[in-house]
Order: structure tokens, then sequence, then C-alpha cells
């Protein structure tokens, strides 16, 4: 396999958060829960990098309520409330640890690739696709049985991953190529390469010789499953690709190095930040036209929208805020400054709340999503916090 490089700053970000891991040394101890809960979308899972354990939180109460230990440099949470299962994928030890989402107890520890880090539950919970982003696989991993059922290979650094509306096909994001692969699942193998752009060697304006190659991020799908939505970083492109068929529609030309689409609720939407000139664009799926550029911010890790498709709040990890805009008159129309580092966030299931891992102050924001205003935040959540996530809600990571 061919030597793949990662966006500019990950790399660097991993080896801090490796670092901090084994000067932490032990984990945290679990705290006693119940053995049952009253709604599983009330809780908050959030991944430590630097104590290698996962928070849970009451959103009720925004209280930190468990500590479940898990390996070093947990990357992402996934939740199946269909087989009682969250699962962390645990970056520096090449494993993945399986929690039983009754108890918050781990139950299996699998051995699987080279930093396994973005993660997919297909459509009927039971099956979880790993990219294991160093080793250029992804490992298919019954959640049923706890055991890794096929290992693909043939992939550039594959990063997040999406199932057509079956399950039968998984889409491939590669963060190292400029193209899609498709994964049969029965199968356990590539069949298909839907290429997204030209191959590029270092596009975006500014960066030095030095940089590292950003293809694509993200397969993000509309909410029928019917189109996903991949940017190409190096490209300053996205491309339209029918889930159904496996084949790119159309090319859209964005700004200059895209990390990935961000989709509303309603599917209306796609949000893409442009971290090489610091915009954002807005794409209308059913015209698949930018319908508006507006003004972004350095390093935007995500975005987050209500349940009305209204409001959209894109963070930004290089100024500690978030941007809010208006998605009825596609337009900027505040600011939120956040109190340490933002990472990724996840909005509650009934949209009242955001949630923001803020990873150098080890504490999670709370963001009144109707007011955007932050209401509290919540400390002792572990060390290195990189994500939320939450059952039965959109999740994103980076």
């Amino acid at each position: 396999m061919s030597h793949t490089t990662r966006p500019q700053g990950f790399s660097s970000l991993r080896r801090v958060s490796i670092a901090l891991a084994a000067l932490v040394g032990a984990v945290a101890a679990t705290a006693p829960v119940a053995s049952a809960h009253e709604t599983d979308s009330a809780y908050l899972f959030v991944p430590n990098r630097g104590s290698g354990d996962v928070a849970v939180i009451d959103t009720a109460r925004d209280q930190v309520v468990a500590t479940i230990p898990v390996g070093q440099v947990p990357h992402q949470i996934a939740v199946s409330t269909e087989t009682h299962r969250i699962v962390a994928t645990n970056t520096a030890d090449n494993t993945i640890t399986i929690i039983d989402l009754d108890t918050w107890k781990p139950v299996a520890t699998l051995a699987l690739g080279i930093e396994p880090e973005h993660m997919q539950i297909s459509p009927d919970g039971t099956l979880l696709a790993v990219g294991n982003i160093g080793a250029g696989t992804v490992s298919l991993v019954s959640l049923s049985t706890t055991r890794e059922l096929a290992r693909v290979d043939g992939l550039i650094a594959p990063h997040n991953l999406t199932f057509n509306r079956d399950g039968s096909r998984l889409f491939a994001a590669n963060l190292g190529a400029d193209h899609v692969s498709v994964i049969d699942v029965a199968k356990g193998r590539v069949v298909d390469e839907i290429s997204v752009s030209e191959p590029t060697a270092l596009a975006a304006k500014g960066r030095g010789t030095d940089a590292e190659y950003q293809g694509i991020v993200n397969v993000t799908a509309t909410p029928d499953g019917r189109l996903g939505f991949a940017a190409h970083g190096e490209g300053n492109t996205l491309a339209v690709i029918d889930l159904e068929v496996g084949a790119k529609i159309k090319d859209i030309t964005l700004g200059e190095l895209p990390w990935r689409a961000y989709g509303t609720a309603d599917g209306r939407l796609m949000i893409v930040p442009n971290n090489g000139d610091q915009t954002i664009s807005i794409i209308d799926t059913e015209s698949q036209t930018v319908v508006a550029t507006l003004p972004g911010a350095a390093d935007m890790t995500g975005v987050n929208t209500d349940n009305g498709s209204t409001t959209a709040f894109v963070i930004s990890r290089g100024e500690d805020k978030a941007i809010v805009i208006d998605l009825t008159a596609l337009s900027v129309v505040g600011e939120i400054a956040l109190p340490g580092t933002p990472e990724t966030g996840v909005v509650t299931p009934d949209g009242g709340k955001l949630y923001v891992a803020l990873s150098a102050a080890n504490k999670v924001a709370v963001i009144d999503v109707a007011t955007r205003r932050v209401l509290r935040s919540i400390d002792d959540v572990g060390q290195g916090p990189w994500g939320a996530t939450m059952a039965n809600a959109r999740n994103y990571c980076h």
C-alpha cells in the first residue's frame, strides 16, 4: 500500500494525545451504575483521549454519572440501541472496546487493524464497520456476537464510512486518495471505486510543501439515503453520488480545502466548512448548487443543526467559538464564545441542547439551541474529551 498522509495538524494532535495517555497511565475506575436506565436517549457519551475512558453524562442534570475504562486514545463512540452496545475505537491500542448499554460495563475487547478510528453502524443496528486508517483496511464486526467477521483491504487511509439504505453496500471515504471505495458487505471486499476528483498534490493556496494530503473525509447521505455528498479537500470540490447505483452525478466547486459536508435534519441543505480560505459553503440538495458562501473561521471541525433545520452551529477549534448561521436567511447571525478548545458536538434528540467537547479544558460546554448561548460547562469529564455521542441523535465526528 502506498504511503498516506493526514490533514494538516492531525498527526501532531495524535502524538500529543498518545503522549498524554502514556503519562496518565491507569484509567479511572468505573463509577457504580444502575442495572437499567430510564431512557438511552438521556445519556451523553464522551471519549477522553488522554485518560483512556468514556464519560457518561446525564443530560437531564448535566452531570457525569459514570466513567467507563476503555483503551488508549479512544477516538469515537458508536451506539446501537438494537443490540444494546456502545463501542469505542482505541486508536493507540489498535482495538475496540464493546460496552453493554444497560450496565455501562465493557464486555469485549477486539484487536483490529492499525489505528481504528471512525465507525458506522448498519441500518439494522447489528453490524459495525470500523476504518483502520493506518492499515488501509475496514473491519466488519458483529455486535451481537462481538466477533470480527471480515477485514476488507485495498483502501487508502479509510476515514468515515456510510452504509446504503439496506446495509448491503458500504461507502468508504479514502482520506489519502481521490476516490470513494464501495464495499460489498456480504462478500467482504471492495467491488468498485468512485472517482471524486482528479489527483491533486497540494492545491490549497498558502499551504507549505510539508502539508499533508487531504482527500475525502466523508460521504454524507441525505436522510432518505438516496444521495451522498463527498468533499475532496485537495480538489476543492464536492461530488454528488447516487448511493443506489453507486455512481457520481456531478461535481460542485467549493472554497479551498473543504473538510466534509454536514446535512440538515430535513435534508434540504448540506453545509461544508472550507478551512483553506475560512469560508462556509451551503448547498441546496435538490438543485445541487451552492446557494451561499459565508465567512467562517480557523480550523472548523464540525457543524451541528437544530431539529427544525433553521439554525447551524459551525465549530471553530482555531478560534474557540461557534459561528451561528440562520439557514432561512442564509447568513451569519452571531458567534458563541466557548470556554476552551472545541472538538465536535451533538444536538440532543429533542433538539434542546448542543453539547461540545472542549479538549484542552477537560470540559463539555452546554449550549441552549433556542437562545444560542452557553448555559454551563460540565467539569471533570476526563482528560482530552474528543467528541460527544448520544443514542437516537445525528452524531458527527472529526
